[in-house]
């Protein structure tokens, strides 16, 4: 009993919790008064367990009320005494509870009917037609059994009910399980108010079996759905509430304290007018770009605008010295703007390059160090940084930087560095530029013509990660190609490896200089060999020596492609790359053994004049140049600029961990092979004719026929 009064307080409490208001009116009050009964039962200390067997039996046979609940919820069935108060909750499962059941009845004042047959009262075919005579149907107010189907009528928070009877058995009947199915009653007594006004206004007509019936299959399929989503609205909406009621409870907080509330509203404002602010991106006063963010990326030959001219720059210098100047005074000049940064090794490298085109323009060129305030380069890194080349090479800039810039940056966008951006005399912006493109040569030329045609245009690159390169020529609809050209403008250089995509192989090797093409096609040949050993073929152009040798200009570079709608190994596409670069040059390479004729280099020691006094390593060696200069450059880097003016291999027996100091006239890459010796021999660098004994790179003309 103590179990059934547990039960009881448990259902109330959780139909008072769920469902509110309308369940609490129609079923809460039900159930207190059960449980208030049972409390009293229990105080008296009466054994109710075989009385409510005794009640049950009683209200059985003398028409007490029985209601079946065929709903949703997992309350089934309820037997009630309303002599005794006693109460029979049935449950097939441990589900979670949403019906109560209706109160008790009054005690009956009818005859017992005990029914003379165990078949089930649901199925009216299971007995013999001879054994179901038909007979009289019965007032509503004697119905004793009914059947509930949900419908929308009875609304409770949102869960919907109606009752329509289905079963009545006639009164007087001695035998109800052998009548027909629309004529079975049973007698009841008297009912308490509440259970005839919700008995009454659920009980309408009777409906006959042969009606119901076709429809039961479809209706227990309906209240199966229908019991998959209340229970998953009930989980959703249990889940929900929560939230949403801490949420109201913090909303409540807040407007409750008025100060808060306003706080939070200045923090908002505030909150927008820093994005507003940002957007603005109004660059600071030391990079002279004071009041221009209205001003938009220049194209190649626009204008530098007026506002541009009339700001303030403040130059820095490395040794420690500022200068404030207007940048209207460099009007009139060829403007070289070099962005650079402290993470750029390249950038700091070329430096000493751009102060040779200082030193031999003047006047004519003005060359500014630009570093950007998104490098984040702060001047105590800048100090560090430089510190470190001040040690190893005795070495500070002397050319002037903006930092922090914002202006420049704008106006002349890049994603790379170095890029050089020029700015002719005539105010108007040229182009960027590759750091490799600004040679003395062709600056002479530009100043004279104003023809900028033999500066190579740098925009935005297109692949600054090296990676996911665009192919060079578009493969839709192709089953092979292999192409070679030239050099690829805007976009660095691309390691060669095979790209797998869906069963197709990409092979490309992206702007290579010519002689590291070569050693990737036949790299069994230069294994283990230096440039200085190369051997060409008496049938080899100067041309090709030319672009062996060529290291730092862009007509030296070349771009491969191998496309092949299948899967391809790499050694394959190797094979491949190979045949495309003896077709495109005629020029094949083999290892070679034997003697050789050659040039044996030796250093002069009582004339040390090759002999580096320091400074930071420099190679401007272009033609055209006024001087040609090495400074403080590795041995081998010496040799193998020899090696690239004569018509011979260069071997050198000493110690190769020399550094040297050459300054060659701007014409001796014009001048004969005797002429050459001559000028090297001065600076101390012997040059004897000699043969050469061992294995190297021999080139030789191929008879092949270009093909695409």
């Amino acid at each position: 009993m103590m179990n059934i009064l547990k039960l009881l307080a448990f259902v109330r409490l959780y139909i008072t919790y769920i469902f509110q208001v309308r369940v609490k009116h129609y079923l809460s009050a039900s159930i207190a008064r059960f449980t208030q009964l049972l409390r009293k039962k229990i105080r008296l200390k009466k054994r109710y367990t075989s009385e409510i067997q005794n009640r049950i039996k009683a209200a059985v046979s003398s028409g007490g009320l029985r209601l079946l609940f065929e709903d949703r919820s997992t309350l089934r069935r309820t037997n009630v005494d309303s002599s005794s108060g006693a109460l029979r909750l049935l449950f097939d499962s441990a589900s979670t509870p949403t019906r109560s059941a209706v109160e008790a009845l009054p005690k009956p004042s009818r005859r017992d009917v005990k029914p003379v047959s165990n078949m089930s009262q649901r199925n009216p075919k299971a007995e013999p037609k001879a054994s179901r005579p038909g007979g009289e149907v019965s007032p509503s107010r004697d119905f004793f059994l009914t059947n509930f189907a949900p419908t929308p009528a009875f609304n409770a928070v949102g869960l919907g009910f109606c009752f329509t009877v289905t079963r009545i058995l006639s009164e007087g009947d001695p035998k109800p399980t052998r009548r027909k199915f629309e004529q079975r009653w049973e007698k009841g007594g008297n009912w308490s108010p509440i259970e005839q006004v919700l008995v009454e206004k659920l009980v309408v007509n009777p409906m006959p079996i042969n009606r119901v019936k076709p429809k039961r299959s479809v209706l227990r399929s309906f209240k199966a759905t229908c019991k998959v989503l209340m229970y998953r609205v009930n989980t959703l909406l249990g889940l929900i509430f929560p939230v949403v009621q801490r949420a109201l409870k913090y909303l409540l907080f807040v407007a409750d304290y008025k100060r808060t509330y306003r706080m939070i509203l200045t923090c908002l404002f505030l909150c927008l007018v820093s994005m507003f602010s940002l957007s603005a991106q109004t660059p600071r006063k030391d990079s002279g770009a004071d009041g221009l963010s209205h001003l938009v990326a220049l194209k190649p030959g626009d204008k530098i605008p007026d506002a541009v001219w009339n700001q303030s720059l403040e130059l820095n210098y490395f040794n420690g010295k500022k200068k404030t100047i207007k940048f209207s005074d460099l009007k009139g000049k060829l403007i070289l703007l070099d962005f650079w940064s402290t993470g750029c090794p390249s950038c700091i490298e070329g430096i000493p390059d751009m102060e040779l085109i200082q030193q031999r323009f003047k006047d004519k060129v003005q060359v500014v160090m630009v570093n950007s305030q998104r490098n984040k380069d702060t001047p105590e890194r800048i100090k560090k940084r430089f510190k470190k080349y001040e040690e190893d090479f005795n070495y500070t800039p002397v050319l002037p930087t903006i930092l922090n810039d914002t202006l420049f940056t704008s106006l002349l966008p890049h994603n790379t560095l170095p890029t050089i951006g020029i700015i002719n005399p005539k105010g108007q912006f040229v182009l960027n530029s590759y750091a490799s493109s600004i040679t003395e040569d062709i600056i002479q030329d530009f100043l004279k013509t104003g023809v900028s045609s033999r500066f190579i245009e740098k925009s935005e690159i297109q692949n600054p990660e090296r990676i996911n390169t665009r192919p060079l020529v578009d493969t839709t609809g192709l089953l092979f190609c292999s192409v070679m050209s030239g050099y690829r403008e805007n976009y660095l250089g691309v390691y060669p490896a095979v790209a797998y995509s869906k069963g197709s192989s990409l092979f490309q090797v992206g702007n290579y200089f010519l002689n590291s093409c070569y050693q990737l096609a036949f790299p069994d040949a230069f294994k283990g060999a230096q440039s200085n050993l190369f051997v060409f073929d008496e049938s080899i152009t100067k041309e090709f020596t030319d672009l062996i040798y060529d290291f730092k200009t862009t007509k030296g570079q070349f771009w491969y492609q191998l496309y092949l709608r299948d899967s391809i190994t790499q050694e394959l596409a190797f094979d491949y790359f190979r045949k495309a670069l003896t077709e495109r040059f005629r020029v094949a390479v083999e290892r070679k053994k034997g003697a050789v004729a050659a040039y044996a280099l030796s250093l002069d020691v009582s004339r040390p004049l090759w002999k580096t006094k320091g400074g930071m390593y420099m190679n401007s060696v272009d033609k055209g140049n006024e001087s040609l200069i090495m400074q403080n450059m590795p041995l081998n880097g010496v040799i193998g600029f020899i090696r690239s003016t004569l018509d011979k291999p260069v071997i050198f027996e000493g110690k190769s961990a020399e550094r040297i100091d050459l300054h060659l006239p701007g014409n001796f890459l014009g001048l004969s092979i005797k002429e050459k010796i001559a000028a090297l021999e001065q600076y101390g660098i012997k040059l004897t004719p000699t043969q050469y004994s061992g294995e190297y790179p021999y080139f030789y003309a191929v008879s092949t026929k270009h093909t695409n």
